[in-house]
């Protein structure tokens, strides 16, 4: 025989859970918005990729200011990323010291460390820290995001081409 549970404590325990999160919507409004040209793009500070998956100095978006950024989330898993990430390390090569590249790696440090030392890739190679990914909107990869000379988003491309094409334009203006 079961003992029947007072309905107001299972009101209690939904209006709690349904309070937390609110709360935490409500704090949390800027990872929950999607990323779009015209915004800031939130800041961050991931760490670099050292030796062995190790992590290294931070990358931080607000120290690039003044430069175009393209920040790209990859995975080693990912066919669709290992297929962009020579064009994107070619772009960066011409592009030289007016882009800087941030080639966010959300799954094995080791592995996309050892991958950029074969390929002498260029880019910087930094580690997601599952806070950056959500808060940039990634919900497939490979997911970029320009953002231009001032900190605001330009473009959120997943194609080299649209890549290339968002930062072109923004090299060419004053």
């Amino acid at each position: 025989m079961t003992v029947p549970r007072p309905r107001w404590l299972v009101v209690a325990v939904v209006a709690a859970c349904l309070a937390i999160n609110v709360g935490w919507v409500v704090t949390h409004l800027d990872w929950l918005r999607p990323l779009v040209p015209g915004q800031p793009a939130p800041d961050f500070a991931l760490p670099r990729i050292e030796a062995a998956g190790r992590d290294g100095p931070p990358v931080a978006l607000s120290t690039l200011r003044g430069r175009v950024v393209v920040v790209e989330f990859w995975a080693t898993w990912c066919e669709p990323c290992l297929l962009s990430l020579p064009h994107l390390d070619a772009a960066a090569r011409r592009w030289g010291d007016r882009v800087v590249v941030v080639a966010v790696n959300v799954d094995d440090r080791a592995k996309a460390r050892a991958l950029f030392d074969q390929r002498r890739y260029q880019m910087v190679l930094a580690a997601d820290d599952d806070t950056t990914s959500e808060r940039y909107g990634v919900h497939q990869l490979p997911h970029a995001v320009v953002i231009d000379r001032a900190g605001v988003v330009a473009a959120v491309a997943s194609r080299p081409s649209q890549i290339e094409t968002a930062v072109a334009r923004l090299l060419a203006a004053p």
